[in-house]
C-alpha cells in the first residue's frame, strides 16, 4: 500500500527547498495546486495512480536539480532497478521479496522483466508461482509473461 502522507512529506519537503510554489510545482506535474496541497496536507483520500506517477516524477526531476547526485546514489531499489513505478516510494528499506511481489501484482512487462535481470529466474518464478496460487485469475497472463522473457533470455 502507499502511504499518501509519507509521500506528501517527500514533496514538500523536496517543493520547499527548491523554493517552489505549490503553484508552480502543481504546474510542472500537471495537476491543480489544490491537489498539491491536499496530498502535501495528508488529507487526499485517493488518487489516481497515473497522476500520482506524474507528481512523483516531477518530484524527482526537482530533487535531481537540488542534488544530481542523489538519483545516482537512491537507495530506493525501484529507483536503482529503474522501474516504471515508485513501488518503495514510501519505504525505501522494503524487503526485496516485497518489492518483487509488488511489481508482479502490478504487472508491468517491463517492470517484471528488470526483476528477471536483477534477481533472475529463479527467483522470479517461484513468487510469480506463489502469487498465481493465491491469485488464479492472473496465471494466464503472468505464464505468459514468463515464457516470452524466458525465451528472450535463451536468445540473447
Amino acid at each position: 500500500m502507499i502511504n499518501l502522507v509519507t509521500i506528501g512529506n517527500k514533496i514538500r519537503r523536496i517543493r520547499t527547498a527548491s523554493d517552489i510554489t505549490q503553484a508552480e510545482f502543481a504546474e510542472r506535474a500537471g495537476v491543480s495546486r489544490a491537489t498539491i496541497s491536499a496530498i502535501e496536507n495528508g488529507s487526499i483520500k485517493e488518487i489516481g495512480v497515473n497522476r500520482l506517477m506524474e507528481i512523483v516524477h516531477c518530484a524527482d526531476s526537482i530533487q535531481s536539480q537540488l542534488n544530481p547526485l542523489e538519483i545516482i546514489t537512491s537507495t530506493r531499489k525501484s529507483q536503482t532497478l529503474r522501474l516504471s513505478f515508485p513501488y518503495d516510494w514510501s519505504n525505501s528499506s522494503l524487503k526485496d521479496e516485497v518489492l518483487i511481489d509488488r511489481v508482479i501484482e502490478r504487472g508491468i512487462f517491463e517492470d517484471i522483466v528488470r526483476i528477471y535481470a536483477a534477481y533472475g529466474e529463479s527467483i522470479l518464478l517461484a513468487r510469480v508461482q506463489s502469487f498465481i496460487q493465491k491469485n488464479p485469475a492472473a496465471s494466464n497472463s503472468l505464464n505468459r509473461m514468463m515464457n516470452n522473457i524466458s525465451k528472450a533470455a535463451k536468445v540473447a
